[in-house]
């Protein structure tokens, strides 16, 4: 009997420290909760940065944003601004509007896909606010995972409507 008790245990405790989500309502919930604080977080078109010249923008991210992402996506994030490269796929949060760094925000959920086995949440975002004359709608994937207790968003990129469906 107690070698029964203690298989259990121990099955428990590896579900448990191995990440895997075991009530997948309440995680998602939770990490849904996050992401909409996050989304929440500025006003649509807000100021970030005024004078913007192409320099701050990882300040700006680290100070305005950091809560929400784990470490590894701050260092991606990181990574895209100081490589210089189009930035648009990896910080879909902010845009450049004129010479100010803004806040980019209106977006709904579309779609949850939870992976009880990698303990992730995976979301597809639409914008609200759709351009008729722009020819390209695109969707943002976000993956979001538990650090430290809290659920961040650990990857996200935006993806064109048309190849949407290949990629969630």
């Amino acid at each position: 009997m107690r070698r029964i008790r203690l298989l259990i245990l121990l099955a428990v405790l590896a579900t448990l420290v191995t990440g895997c989500i075991v009530n997948a309502k309440a995680a998602e919930k939770e990490s849904l909760e996050a992401l909409e604080a996050f989304l929440a977080a500025h006003e649509h078109g807000e100021v970030l940065l005024d004078n913007y010249n192409g320099q701050g923008r990882e300040e700006v991210v680290e100070e305005e944003y950091a809560e929400w992402f784990t470490k590894d996506y701050q260092a991606k994030v990181n990574e895209v601004i100081r490589s210089g490269k189009r930035t648009w796929r990896t910080i879909f949060f902010m845009q450049e509007s004129g010479s100010k760094l803004v806040a980019y925000n209106k977006y709904g959920v579309l779609y949850t896909k939870v992976d009880r086995k990698d303990g992730t949440i995976r979301y597809r975002l639409h914008p609200q606010k759709v351009n008729p004359l722009h020819e390209n709608l695109h969707f943002v994937d976000i993956e979001m995972t538990k650090e430290d207790g809290e659920w961040k968003i650990n990857d996200a990129e935006m993806v064109e409507a048309i190849y949407a469906d290949f990629f969630f």
